[in-house]
């Protein structure tokens, strides 16, 4: 597969996945470069780079994290969220490659990896992405941004230009981007954030209430609904 590198840049006042106080996507693919180079000096002979950034407990694996900071797909980010609650993704699954080790090392590169919510992670798995999607869907620039939005509710919601675009609902599905969740996630950031800025006591104390009983919710919809 062609890597869509793009050329808009970060869409960061209209990203469905910035709130207003969490931090921003900012120089993805310069960061993920600069580890790659980390990653293989220390190790030479490393070829698959996924290797190296998947186990929990690896150096790597926060540093990648935190290249992010959040789900690529649906912004939930890992600061409410447990670091169990998301892996390292294949943008490009890979069934999209050669069952070869050439195949699995190309799957396994640096550039095709982004760091995803598991719910985003396992529902993308069987969606087979080719061009011209492997370009408007890039979460590294930003360009997945022109095509989903928040709404006035703060659901998640396809671009009026891609309602008709079958590749994009199937996508849009498959992710579950419109699930309750992805609102509860984005709600909690929020008072979160504006929690940790507040300066009047009883404010905060309300804030807190509020977050702690929208988390619960949250979590109880992860289960009986099995979207994490």
């Amino acid at each position: 597969p062609e890597y869509g590198i793009g050329a808009s840049n970060m869409a960061r006042d209209n990203d469905y996945r910035n709130t207003t106080y969490c931090p921003v996507l900012d120089k993805v693919e310069e960061q993920k470069n600069a580890l790659e180079k980390e990653i293989k000096l220390a190790f030479p002979r490393t070829k698959i780079i996924y290797n190296k950034v998947k186990e929990r407990n690896s150096e790597y694996h926060k540093k990648f994290a935190k290249i992010y900071n959040k789900c690529a797909y649906c912004g939930a980010m890992w600061g409410l969220l447990p670091v169990e609650s998301f892996e390292v993704d294949h943008f490009f699954n890979e069934a999209s490659f050669p069952d070869t080790t050439a195949g699995r090392t190309e799957a396994g590169r640096m550039i095709n990896l982004a760091w995803a919510c598991i719910s985003c992670n396992r529902g993308k798995r069987g969606i087979t992405i080719k061009p011209p999607y492997d370009d408007l869907l890039n979460v590294d620039n930003g360009n997945i941004a022109t095509v989903f939005k928040r709404d006035e509710d703060y659901y998640i919601q396809i671009c009026d230009t891609y309602q008709d675009d079958e590749f994009v609902q199937q996508f849009y599905d498959a992710l579950h981007l419109g699930y309750e969740t992805r609102r509860l996630d984005y709600l909690g950031l929020q008072i979160e954030g504006k929690y940790q800025v507040e300066k009047d006591e009883e404010c905060k104390r309300k804030l807190g209430e509020t977050l702690s009983i929208l988390l619960k919710k949250r979590n109880r919809m992860a289960v009986t609904g099995g979207i994490q």
